[in-house]
């Protein structure tokens, strides 16, 4: 299980990160600093670290939802959530097999 929800957050990580290289990184590292340090005194403390980690985590936990949520009801059923971890488990295992060959 822990796997599956891994997967389906790296893959919206992995998504966001090839879009944000195409921006100057000294410019997204200087903004994503300034975003974390809410209280703009130049330094991060583990309170403000964690609480922007959390925004983004709920962020891209709604993301996965709205992907697992296939009719857009609001509600994952047994079906939708089965579909969708056979196609990350198929394509995890697609994956493997391609760097076994390698």
């Amino acid at each position: 299980m822990k796997l599956i929800a891994f997967s389906s957050l790296f893959a919206l990580l992995l998504i966001n990160s090839v879009s944000a290289q195409q921006a100057d990184p000294a410019l997204m590292i200087h903004e994503q600093f300034a975003k974390i340090d809410t209280n703009s005194d130049g330094e991060i403390s583990q309170e403000e670290f964690l609480n922007y980690k959390m925004e983004e985590t709920k962020k891209v936990t709604a993301k996965v939802f709205e992907k697992l949520d296939t009719d857009k009801n609001g509600a994952i059923s047994e079906e939708e959530y089965s579909q969708i971890v056979t196609n990350i488990m198929n394509q995890l295992k697609k994956i493997s097999e391609n760097l076994k060959q390698d």
